[in-house]
């Protein structure tokens, strides 16, 4: 076999392993890219208006060519979402992750900036809204109600007073007259002959 044949075959081994590898490789080392995904913020809108110290930022990771594909290992990956308020990072969305909770906002206008990079680092879209934060109203304070006052003691129970000792009951004196005529006038007769005694003795 000539050198020429030789080189032209190992050049077309090398062509066809290196498009062997292009097709195996899956989209996770690149996708997506600038044209598979557009990044779309859903809270907060531009010009928002938040009471209160935190919010949500959340966003739609999906890729528009994936929306409607089954998601296997060959599927193309979500992006990475960075959330920038005024130029510090408040988190990352990874994955199936599309939600960061941002804090300690202070009330006033604030800048909130996401980018979004694929799994090499690659910045594929980038948004930008401007919100406005206000403190909460402060809660006005319940009066102080005054509990009602304790009820007054019972009355001791009165002090027991013995009932009144009965009256004594006079018995009747014995009956010393008499209704028989015979006998008064023999009683009369022993009254008058004893005063006669008294005055002869």
């Amino acid at each position: 076999m000539s050198r020429f044949k030789l080189i032209s075959i190992t050049l077309l081994a090398c062509a066809v392993a290196a498009f062997a590898v292009a097709q195996n490789a899956t989209l996770n080392t690149s996708g997506p890219t600038k044209n598979d995904y557009r990044l779309k913020i859903v809270q907060p809108l531009e010009g928002a208006r938040i009471t209160g110290s935190t919010f949500q930022v959340i966003v739609d990771t999906e890729i528009p060519a994936e929306r409607d594909v089954r998601h296997d290992s060959k599927s193309m990956p979500h992006p990475d979402v960075d959330v920038f308020v005024d130029g510090t990072r408040q988190g990352t969305m990874r994955d199936e992750k599309n939600v960061v909770d941002v804090e300690n906002v202070t009330p006033g206008p604030h800048t909130v900036l996401l980018v979004a990079m694929n799994k090499t680092g690659e910045i594929i879209d980038r948004k930008e809204v401007h919100i406005f934060a206000v403190a909460p109203a402060p809660v006005a304070a319940r009066p102080v109600v005054a509990p009602p006052p304790a009820p007054a003691p019972a009355p001791p129970p009165p002090a027991y007073v013995p009932p009144p000792a009965p009256a004594p009951v006079a018995e009747p004196l014995p009956k010393t007259g008499t209704s028989n005529p015979a006998l008064a006038l023999a009683g009369l007769g022993l009254l008058l002959g004893g005063l006669a005694l008294r005055r002869f003795a």
